[in-house]
C-alpha cells in the first residue's frame, strides 16, 4: 500500500479551510455589487482568496492520496480515472483562479469605483467575466463534486464506511446541486448547496477520509514488520 500521510493531513486542512471559507463570507453580507463589496470587505474577501487557492493546492494532494488509497479498488474501473483528473483540473482551477483575483479584485474594484460612471456600471456588469475563470461552478465545483460523489459510491461498495460513504454522496451532489443553482438562477439550490455541502457535508468528508488515510499509513510499517518477521528463517 502506497504512503499516504501527507495526503490525509492535506485532506484535514482542506476541509477546515472549507469551513473557514464559507464563515468568513457569511459575515461579509452580500451589498448591492460585487465591486462595492470587494471595496467593503477587501481583506475579508483577499482573505478567502488566498485560503481558496491553498485549498486548491492542498485538493490535488488530496485526489492523489485517496486515488492511492482505492487504487485496488479502482483500477478495473473506466469511469474513476476520468473522475479523478476532472476533480484534480477542478483543484487547479480554484488555486489558479483565486491567487489570480487576490490581486486582480482590488484593482478593479477600486478603479472602478474612482472612475464612477460608465466605467463603473461596465465593471458591475462583467464582473463575473472579468474575474471569474468558472462563473457557475462548472469546473471547481461541479468537477470536485463528481469526484467526491464517485468516491462515495466505491467506498460504500468496497469498504466498511456507510457514514463515510454516505457523506461522499451526499456532498458531491451538494456541490453538484451548486452548480445547477447557479445555471438555472435559482438562489435556493446554490443556499442548500452551499450551506449544506460546503459548511457541513463536505468539510467533515474531507477530515474524515483525511483521518482514515493517516490511520493507513500508520499501518503500513507494521504490515512490513510482520512480513518480515515471517520472512525470517527458522533456526
Amino acid at each position: 500500500m502506497k504512503k499516504t500521510r501527507l495526503g490525509g493531513i492535506s485532506a484535514l486542512i482542506v476541509g477546515f479551510l472549507y469551513i473557514l471559507t464559507v464563515v468568513i463570507v457569511l459575515v461579509s453580507p452580500p451589498g448591492e455589487n460585487p465591486v462595492v463589496d470587494h471595496v467593503t470587505y477587501i481583506n475579508r474577501l483577499v482573505a478567502v482568496h488566498y485560503i481558496l487557492g491553498f485549498l486548491g493546492v492542498l485538493g490535488i494532494m488530496v485526489v492523489l492520496a485517496i486515488s492511492n488509497r482505492l487504487e485496488k479498488y479502482t483500477e478495473s474501473s473506466e469511469w474513476y480515472p476520468y473522475s479523478k483528473v476532472m476533480a484534480i483540473i477542478g483543484f487547479a482551477l480554484l488555486a489558479i483562479n483565486n491567487f489570480r483575483q487576490v490581486g486582480m479584485d482590488h484593482e478593479l474594484s477600486h478603479e472602478a469605483m474612482m472612475k464612477g460612471g460608465v466605467v463603473f456600471e461596465t465593471i458591475v456588469t462583467s464582473w463575473a467575466g472579468l474575474v471569474e475563470l468558472s462563473p457557475q461552478g462548472w469546473v471547481d465545483f461541479g468537477f470536485v463534486g463528481l469526484w467526491i460523489f464517485t468516491v462515495g459510491i466505491i467506498t460504500n461498495k468496497y469498504l466498511n464506511k456507510k457514514v463515510l460513504s454516505i457523506l461522499g454522496m451526499v456532498g458531491g451532489a451538494c456541490f453538484i446541486l451548486t452548480v445547477l443553482g447557479n445555471v438555472s438562477g435559482i438562489t435556493v439550490l446554490v443556499m442548500v448547496g452551499m450551506g449544506l455541502g460546503g459548511l457541513i457535508i463536505v468539510p467533515i468528508w474531507f477530515i474524515s477520509f483525511g483521518i482514515l488515510l493517516v490511520k493507513s499509513d500508520n499501518a503500513i510499517p507494521s504490515i512490513h514488520v510482520a512480513k518480515l518477521e515471517n520472512n525470517k528463517p527458522t533456526i
